[in-house]
């Protein structure tokens, strides 16, 4: 992985029936956590506009070591002694790479996959 590219990633977290609330209010104590951060570039929550159980996070972070300390760190921990884990039906996380964004070459990509 190139090192100078942000770590990006796609969180998709499903709910327990009946427990979205309790979930979205833990996961949005998170980003006001997260966000000040350092390393972080974006940290957004956002809710299916066709199944409210679902909550997306997209992310961006300046390296793979900081969004690892997250990760690790001091918000994730807070977020899981809620007990907010208990709620997740089904979670999903994807590190993804920049293919093309339309703006400029990407290069070197066919070989790294």
């Amino acid at each position: 992985m190139n090192t100078s590219s942000p770590l990006n990633i796609v969180a998709i977290c499903t709910a327990i029936e009946g427990k979205e609330y309790l979930l979205r209010a833990a996961q949005e104590k998170l980003v006001i956590e997260t966000v000040k951060e350092p390393g972080c570039i974006r940290y957004e929550l956002h809710q299916s506009i066709q199944d409210g159980r679902i909550m997306i996070f997209m992310e961006s972070w300046a390296s793979r070591e900081q969004w690892e300390s997250h990760m690790n760190g001091a918000a994730i921990r807070r977020f899981q002694s809620t007990g907010a884990g208990n709620y997740f039906a089904d979670f999903n996380l994807y590190q993804l790479k920049l293919v093309t964004d339309g703006h400029k070459e990407i290069t070197n990509t066919a070989n790294t996959i």
